[in-house]
């Protein structure tokens, strides 16, 4: 999603909106006090909701940052293949997500024509190729998803690509049929005026790519009307899900690109940290709740975003900062990734991005690493070179376990302490209970617990997990960056339970049978 230039042009539209609001509001939004020396809550841990299958290839990393010369030229190092392959992602996303629909797959190169998003951007530019996406692919084991250039190419092209991409070894399994097409973007609103004339065209590509390739699953742009940028871009993304959903004809899943931005204003620890949550909440209840019965869910962008207040003309950089890379931002993602694995109606969620950008004057698309935070670290800003960010440490754990494939369960915490969330989108002001979890069943039980909360939590295990388990637990200060700050470093410690644990302040509890 912040892979271009249009993404300037739809969060400064944002900012001004979201600035209004949230100077409009009063008083902050604080955690309630923790009285020095109080013993911690105690809550009981019940399952809840529907008990889903979990495919070994549900979690992901979007294919990006690649524009900037420095970015691009990373994605060839084999060193940077072998950090990425560390996160142990089941899908990787060929080519990312705007990037996809301007790049030339034979060469590499973005496309130059009038009204296009990367001008002048093949300067000095190592192009990255099919064979090198293949050479990723391999290095991490990972099934590709195939984000189809539907915008500056033409399907006779597109299935010849993938064609390639099986001479080169990769599973063509997975399709996107375009990214975000209801970009606001001039050249966009050419080839797509309506989610309507989407969907039929669309409708043409599909039935050539099943009869090139039987057992493809295909998924279609569609929009997150969750948020206030549906409010904020105009009437054609507000009624693009509505055309889109009434046309399409034998797609298999819907796309969505849920982010979620705290207050820059209201904000403490405790939006960041449990901001992933709230924001969910309201991505499941309207975005996945519209979507038509029988299609899936694929969210293959997700994360955090600070708006570039910083790159909006006028605006005075010193009112509003960014947001650096912290544990607490870490957090925020985990607890999204683990709604989103016990959501039946979702198949795969694919965190953006494998690295972060360089800051680039020639293009708004490489912003630097305060805008969104990625899985590894670009060396920028004083950063370590493929060094594992707060997102990487929260995130890797429940990536390997998901590898494993297996059937999985939300858990609740009722009781529980609650966190007040302030975010500036999707714009609102909420609490959520500081405790997440998910529970894996059968054959290789175990469960992920995420204390959002600046409060030790003492649980009670259920039922499904009430012998002697080993906890493994990350923590850390909520704002400490690692791969940033060379002395901030994420904690794990050892233990073993039976029938109940503490949860410490901010941290993510892994926890196995013996």
């Amino acid at each position: 999603m912040v892979d271009t230039r249009p993404v300037f042009r739809r969060w400064a539209v944002v900012a001004g909106v979201t600035v209004a609001a949230v100077l409009a509001a009063s008083g902050p939004a604080v955690a309630g006090p923790v009285l020095p020396g109080a013993p911690p809550a105690t809550v009981t841990l019940q399952p809840a909701g529907a008990v889903r299958e979990v495919p070994t290839d549900f979690f992901g990393v979007n294919g990006a940052r690649i524009i900037s010369p420095e970015n691009a030229e990373q994605w060839h190092d084999p060193v940077f293949r072998q950090a990425l392959a560390g996160v142990d992602a089941g899908l990787i996303r060929v080519q990312g997500g705007t990037t996809s629909q301007w790049i030339d797959w034979r060469t590499g190169r973005f496309i130059q024509r009038p009204g296009g998003e990367f001008p002048g951007q093949n300067e000095g530019r190592n192009p990255i190729l099919l064979s090198d996406w293949a050479d990723v692919v391999r290095a991490t084991g990972a099934t590709p998803i195939f984000d189809l250039n539907v915008l500056t190419s033409t399907v006779d092209e597109q299935i010849a690509m993938l064609h390639e991409a099986q001479r080169l070894g990769m599973d063509v399994r997975y399709v996107e049929l375009g990214n975000e097409l209801w970009d606001p973007g001039p050249y966009y609103r050419q080839v797509y005026p309506t989610g309507a004339d989407y969907a039929r065209t669309m409708n043409e590509w599909i039935v050539r790519l099943r009869q090139e390739f039987p057992d493809i699953k295909i998924g279609v742009s569609g929009a997150d009307d969750s948020s206030i940028v549906t409010t904020a871009l105009g009437p054609r993304i507000q009624t693009w899900n509505a055309g889109l959903y009434a046309n399409i004809r034998g797609a298999d899943a819907v796309v969505l690109h849920p982010y979620w931005t705290p207050d820059p204003v209201q904000a403490d620890i405790g939006s960041t940290a449990a901001g992933g949550v709230a924001a969910w909440n309201g991505f499941a209840d309207k975005a996945i709740g519209g979507v038509p019965a029988g299609m899936e869910v694929w969210i293959t962008e997700y994360n955090q975003i600070n708006i570039p207040f910083g790159e909006i003309p006028g605006f005075p950089p010193q009112l509003i900062s960014g947001v650096p890379q912290t544990w607490a931002v870490g957090l925020s993602v985990a607890g999204f990734a683990l709604s989103s694995l016990t959501d039946p109606r979702v198949r795969m969620s694919v965190l953006h991005a494998a690295i972060d950008g360089l800051p680039s004057a020639r293009s708004r698309a490489a912003n630097g690493n305060e805008e969104i935070h990625a899985l590894l670290a670009d060396g920028s800003g004083g950063s370590i070179e493929y060094g594992r960010t707060a997102l990487n440490e929260a995130l890797t754990p429940i990536y390997t376990r998901g590898r494993e494939g297996g059937t999985v369960q939300r858990i609740t915490a009722d009781g529980a302490p609650e966190v007040t969330v302030a975010l500036g989108t999707p714009l609102g002001i909420t609490r959520v209970t500081s405790i997440v979890g998910a529970e894996f069943l059968g054959d290789h039980p175990g469960a992920f617990l995420v204390n959002l909360g600046d409060q030790p939590v003492h649980v009670r295990m259920p039922d499904g997990l009430s012998g002697t388990l080993t906890a493994d637990t990350l923590n850390a200060p909520p704002l400490s960056n690692p791969a940033f700050t060379p002395s901030d470093h994420v904690t794990e410690t050892r233990t073993e339970v039976t029938g109940e644990a503490t949860l410490p302040p901010y941290s993510l509890t892994q926890l196995t049978p013996r």
